[in-house]
């Protein structure tokens, strides 16, 4: 009966350390940022490790650099977005999955051979799948999802099942309730007219600073939450560029 608890206990050591959770530290903060761990927010500072599903989100003019395991995959989260991250990584396989609720990320993954990469970033809409590449994401209600290759290729795949692969500069993009992809030069045409609010505020940007309490960083209000106070409800401008096509 002694030998029967002693197998089991070493069963259980080498199952723990099977699934060990990766080491996510904080590279550099720029501006206001913040993470959330349980219901309270802090601020995000440099060289902070962050524990397994930690929530991170960044104000306006501001931004935050992770590094996610030892193989060096880093994320920069740009201003005014937020995420989470859960990542595991043992000798031979790095696990990573990003949920990105809004804004903008940028990720690089460097290749490594002998390392099994899992790597996705999701939103409502889809999910994206990279190993040895460099991608830029951006996720809003009112655009979708843009999925931007900087380097290497992914495979995106939609929340009804339909996937594209892309490599090069190639750009994939995903509006909700649509089964399709949209055309690559979709962003050209939807970024001639720009509607520009007070304090130089997109619509996009001014949408994100209408959240909860929960998606605010770190102040009784929020970074965000100032923001919106400050906007003239009428100080809107439109920018209306002529296309000759």
């Amino acid at each position: 009966m002694k030998h029967f608890f002693v197998v089991i206990f070493l069963s259980g050591s080498l199952l723990c350390a099977s699934n060990s959770f990766a080491e996510i530290t904080v590279i550099k903060v720029q501006g206001t940022a913040a993470y959330r761990d349980g219901n309270k927010w802090s601020p995000l500072k440099e060289k902070m490790k962050l524990p397994e599903g930690v929530k991170i989100s960044t104000g306006a003019n501001s931004y935050a650099i992770v590094s996610l395991n030892s193989l060096n995959h880093t994320v920069k989260i740009e201003p005014l977005s937020m995420l989470q991250i859960y990542s595991q990584e043992t000798t031979n396989k790095t696990n990573t999955h990003i949920g990105l609720k809004r804004g903008q990320i940028t990720a690089n993954v460097p290749k490594n051979e002998s390392v099994k990469t899992i790597f996705k970033v999701s939103t409502p809409v889809a999910t994206s799948s990279v190993r040895g590449t460099e991608e830029r994401i951006t996720y809003g209600e009112k655009t979708g999802m843009i999925v931007e290759v900087l380097r290497g290729s992914i495979e995106a795949t939609n929340r009804f099942g339909r996937s594209n692969v892309i490599s090069g500069k190639q750009k994939f993009m995903q509006i909700s309730n649509s089964a399709n992809s949209r055309n690559i030069l979709s962003t050209v045409r939807s970024i001639s007219i720009v509607s520009v609010n007070g304090h130089g505020l997109t619509s996009e940007e001014t949408a994100t600073s209408q959240y909860s309490e929960e998606d605010q960083t770190g102040s009784p209000d929020g970074d965000t939450g100032t923001l919106f106070e400050n906007i003239s409800k009428n100080a809107t401008v439109t920018i209306n560029l002529q296309w000759p096509w």
